[in-house]
């Protein structure tokens, strides 16, 4: 009889699987589970490891289903202004940032706060004095908007207003180029012109930011771009044996890249194992805090009012066009109007067989469409902790742009989850923190985990412990349509796990994000032990 290449023991397991929901070991060979309770202590051998839980809790690998890590890693650097609500707070950290640099270095800010410009105009004069008049590129928080400086904008060859394929924007006023990018096409642009990281260096901060997701208890990404060298970067961490999660990926496609689809798609079908090409990702509005949603009705700046397509008509094509491919499309629609129309396409050109179709973020949404994820069979993978920013008072940005009515519709996450919809969770990384055990509280209190006496965001519900963690599991099996082989612990399954010093479905909320984890598997490999 063949052994087992790793066995946990006596461990609380939350199968997630409804034929068998409790054991209390799991024995795993090649990459699969092979054998349950008994049947599992039975195949330890000389050569097997064995991770003695002691009690722990054991649950399938906890899989994000959107985020951004190669992108992330390569932007999140420089200046930290995550929480610098004030300009002067800002400002004070990009000069402190900028003061050892020389006179032609670039300064990079990442997590920039709308809050910051309450009252004024996003202009690169506000920062220009701060960084010395050197270049200066800042990521706002959602990534979606970029603000340059002057000498940034010069080195970037950015001298007035460009056509692009989307509605992205390079902001103008009477004197040319504000130094205000408005959504992605634009600040990619902008962003070619900062010396790019080395590739040994983003490399290696890629590979740490697994393992550190890993003592998470995070398994599995999905990748929902293909931003510069994200390709690059996974395949050669996967090639050098240094890659510890698994990803699914699915490629951005812009309007003006839907004749290259097809062709693009065929040189990706190469990815294999813990890489491999799954959906290919569309834009169907941008965000709410620049004003780049889509929304049945003008945003409170009377913004927020048209799609990413000027021609919607060809992101229907391209949705047929991935189809003809095999692949689904996962799309991002953020505004009302926004996933009313993507579903409307997805009720035209169905999934390929044994895929799904998935909304990415459906913030705000309609009552009509809420039975329509479950009727068309589309998964909403959504994003809990974003309400973070959304404070009960209606003070923030986001809150203030949508208006009090239309805010309470926003995260209607068990509402789907009612219709009989699915929804996959994660953390959009970089945009907000990829801690699982954050995302599993706010998904359940829609708030802060650990914040008591704050009001829980909109009308909407929290959902129970078990469907939260059914998000990161089950769920996000589902969405990408491997609900048979992930997702659960049971023979046949991925050897994806995770270990908590606790229960995840009877920890409060609110002491979630301070739960241990003692250990992780990948494929049956151990990739992180406390």
């Amino acid at each position: 009889m063949n052994t087992a290449d790793l066995v946990v023991l006596d461990a609380h397991v939350l199968t997630m699987d409804r034929d068998r929901p409790h054991t209390d070991a799991v024995a795993a060979r090649d990459g699969r589970i092979v054998a349950l309770g008994a049947d599992a202590r039975a195949l330890i051998g000389p050569r097997t490891e064995v991770i003695e839980a002691n009690g722990d809790t054991l649950t399938p690998g906890l899989t994000d289903c959107h985020q951004h890590p190669v992108m992330g890693a390569d932007t999140t650097r420089g200046a930290n202004l995550v929480g610098a609500v004030t300009l002067d707070e800002m400002l004070r950290r990009l000069a402190e940032h900028a003061a050892p640099c020389g006179p032609n270095d670039w300064v990079i800010g990442f997590g920039g706060e709308y809050a910051a410009f309450a009252g004024r105009t996003m202009h690169r004069d506000l920062i220009d004095a701060a960084v010395d008049g050197r270049p200066a590129f800042v990521w706002m928080s959602d990534s979606h908007t970029a603000l340059l400086s002057t000498a940034a904008l010069r080195l970037a060859g950015l001298t007035g207003p460009r056509e692009f394929a989307d509605r992205s924007e390079i902001v103008c006023d009477e004197r040319g180029p504000t130094g205000e990018l408005h959504e992605m096409t634009a600040c990619l642009l902008g962003y070619r012109a900062v010396p790019p990281m080395p590739r040994a260096e983003l490399l290696s901060r890629v590979e740490a930011l697994f393992a550190e997701q890993n003592r998470h208890g995070v398994t599995g990404v999905h990748i929902p771009d293909n931003a510069p060298r994200t390709v690059d970067t996974l395949t050669g961490l996967a090639e050098e044996r240094r890659l510890s999660m698994r990803v699914h990926l699915a490629p951005w496609c812009p309007p003006g890249d839907v004749d290259d689809l097809a062709q693009r798609i065929g040189e990706l079908r190469s990815l294999d194992g813990l890489v491999r090409l799954t959906a290919v990702k569309f834009f169907v509005d941008g965000a709410i805090d620049g004003g780049g949603a889509w929304l049945h009705e003008p945003d409170c700046c009377g913004q927020s009012h048209s799609s990413q397509w000027k021609d919607f008509d060809r992101y229907a094509e391209a949705v047929a066009i991935a189809g003809r491919a095999g692949l689904p499309a996962w799309t991002h629609a953020i505004g009302d109007r926004a996933v009313a129309r993507a579903l409307d396409v997805y009720a035209e050109h169905g999934a390929p067989s044994g895929t799904r179709h998935r909304v990415e973020h459906a913030e705000l949404l309609s009552d009509v469409d809420v039975p329509r994820f479950a009727a068309l069979d589309v998964v909403a993978s959504m994003q809990p902790t974003h309400m973070d920013w959304s404070l009960p008072d209606g003070s923030d940005n986001w809150s203030r742009r949508v208006g009090p009515e239309r805010a309470e519709r926003a995260w209607r996450y068990a509402d789907i989850l009612a219709a009989g919809g699915h929804v996959a969770l994660g953390s959009d990384w970089p945009v907000a923190a990829f801690d699982p055990r954050r995302t599993l509280a706010g998904a359940q209190l829609r708030r802060p985990a650990g914040e008591i006496g704050r009001t829980a965001y909109g009308a909407s519900a929290g959902i129970s412990a078990r469907r939260a963690l059914a998000g990161y599991t089950t769920e996000a099996a589902y969405s990408v349509g491997e609900e048979t082989v992930a997702g659960r612990i049971a023979v046949g399954c991925h050897a994806d796990l995770a270990v908590f010093g606790g229960d995840p479905l009877t920890c409060p909320p609110d002491d979630l994000p301070q739960l241990p984890v003692t250990a992780t598997v990948v494929a049956g490999r151990v990739v992180h032990r406390a």
